[in-house]
């Protein structure tokens, strides 16, 4: 009975027809195909995209849902940025940045209060500096008297030894030798005495000048403080 109904005129029709209708299915797929193609190379795509509202698109386009979806990190790993680099024109950017307009913005206190002074003085070579500072031009461009009008004079004399200063005068002039060089007569001999003492005193004066104003040079020759020895 099982056979006769596989077998029989019912189980024959389905068969057919199925056959059919795949053949059917098949030829349709195919002319679907032709007739795309056909219309495709008949219409007009630029008069097409024209009538588009793009802006009525991307209103209705949720941008937050897509930028939420997207995977930024992989995006930039995905990034050459040394080829990007390279064919940046910095000339070019630089040329387009409004330095003035940038500076407005720029919090100069809030800069300073975030600096370590004291480790940027840590860092500073002193002595490198001093080296290549040209002091005659620093000299030339200084107002000494106006230095000079702001130095408290009585605290540098207030640490100065001038006890210490006048027994170098005193050594220099050596009076005892004066005296004795003088005891033998009182005549040219007392003249030249007076005029080294006179010669000794301007150089001890002068090496007391040297110490208040920090002058450095080497001391006057002997004979060169003083009026030059006349007759007796």
């Amino acid at each position: 009975m099982a056979e006769e109904s596989a077998w029989g005129p019912a189980a024959f029709v389905t068969r057919r027809a199925r056959s059919v209708l795949g053949i059917v299915d098949e030829a349709a797929g195919t002319v679907i195909r032709a007739l795309a193609g056909v219309v495709l190379d008949r219409i007009d795509l630029d008069n097409l995209v024209s009538r588009v509202d793009v802006n009525r698109i991307v209103d209705r386009v949720d941008i937050l849902r897509i930028v939420e979806r997207v995977d930024v990190d992989a995006i930039a790993e995905r990034v050459d940025v040394e080829a990007v680099a390279d064919r940046v024109d910095v000339n070019r950017v630089a040329d387009r940045v409004d330095v003035g307009r940038v500076a407005e913005r720029v919090d100069v206190n809030a800069i300073a209060e975030r600096v370590d002074v004291e480790a940027v003085a840590d860092r500073v070579d002193v002595n490198r500096v001093a080296d290549r500072v040209d002091v005659n031009r620093v000299a030339e461009r200084a107002d000494v008297d106006g230095i000079a009008a702001r130095v408290d004079v009585d605290a540098v004399i207030v640490r100065i030894d001038l006890a210490g200063l006048t027994r170098e005068v005193l050594a220099e002039i050596d009076l005892g030798r004066i005296v004795r060089d003088t005891g033998g007569g009182m005549a040219a001999e007392t003249a030249d005495a007076v005029r080294l003492l006179g010669r000794r005193g301007d150089r001890g004066v002068n090496r007391l000048s040297d110490r208040l104003l920090r002058r450095s040079g080497p001391p006057p020759a002997e004979g060169a403080a003083g009026p030059p020895p006349g007759p007796a």
